[in-house]
């Protein structure tokens, strides 16, 4: 098999598993509609950043002739597009003034960045960097998320498979980017999957340590605490007791038959 056979079968499959990455945040816009999760619970603000970031992975890959870059990242770009709407959507029902000047912002930016990136900067090395710098703003959301799940013990907070399928096609790009010698492609990627490989490790080690976290639920008080049958005879022990008005201890309350006569 010719070495670029297998540049291509790389790209391609990086294409696929990025896209399936891509899909993953979909599901959490889906229980907004649904009502079963609050629309300020969604991370906005890391939805524009992937935006912009996949935006001009987009414009990079043109640039640089890969088909595999260029159709991964646009296809990134629509579907943020979608949960960006799905934003303004809900931002009408509450702040109509906001929504229309995100709207505009969506639509004069996304006109400004691609002139910017296609006509005044002609250089791909520069366009590599700024996809460099947009990729490592969009790397503190897992960082984030490392550190709230460290803080409340709840590995819940992991999105697993989407962490699986960022693992997988980033040792593609890596593996992609050398083949055809692309700095820009390797360097964001290798940082990647160090990223998510760390959220694998500590999502399997908390749902080891903590495996009786309440999923329907996601109360602080109830994550991460284990129960301790030690502390917990020793606090019925120390608990006082009561005494009835006869001076005998009272107990729990007793069943009352209730007879009806005929």
């Amino acid at each position: 098999m010719e070495m670029e056979t297998v540049q291509e079968c790389i790209g391609w499959a990086g294409t696929c598993l990025t896209v399936l990455s891509f899909i993953s945040p979909i599901f959490p816009f889906l229980n907004v509609l649904k009502g079963k999760l609050n629309f300020e619970d969604t991370p906005g603000v890391f939805v524009t950043t992937s935006y912009v970031n996949y935006f001009c992975w987009y414009i990079y890959g043109d640039m640089i002739f890969s088909d595999q870059i260029k159709y991964a990242y646009m296809i990134g770009s629509g579907i943020n597009v979608i949960l960006m709407i799905i934003y303004l959507a809900y931002e009408v029902k509450k702040y109509l003034v906001d929504a229309i000047l995100n709207t505009l912002i969506l639509i004069t930016g996304t006109w400004a960045l691609y002139r910017a990136l296609t006509i005044i900067i002609d250089d791909d090395r520069i366009v590599g960097k700024i996809c460099i710098g947009t990729s490592c703003l969009v790397f503190l959301s897992p960082i984030q998320i490392i550190y709230k799940v460290i803080k409340e013990k709840n590995y819940i907070l992991i999105p697993f498979y989407n962490c699986l399928f960022v693992f997988s096609y980033a040792i593609c790009w890596v593996v992609y980017g050398i083949l055809i010698t692309e700095f820009y492609v390797v360097f964001p990627n290798a940082i990647a999957i160090i990223l998510s490989l760390i959220e694998i490790i500590v999502f399997l080690n908390y749902r080891k340590k903590y495996p009786t976290i309440d999923i329907s639920s996601n109360a602080s008080s109830t994550i991460g605490i284990e129960t301790n049958p030690v502390e917990e005879s020793s606090k019925k022990e120390d608990a006082p007791i009561k005494m009835d008005e006869e001076g005998e201890e009272k107990g729990p309350a007793k069943p009352v038959k209730i007879v009806e006569k005929n």
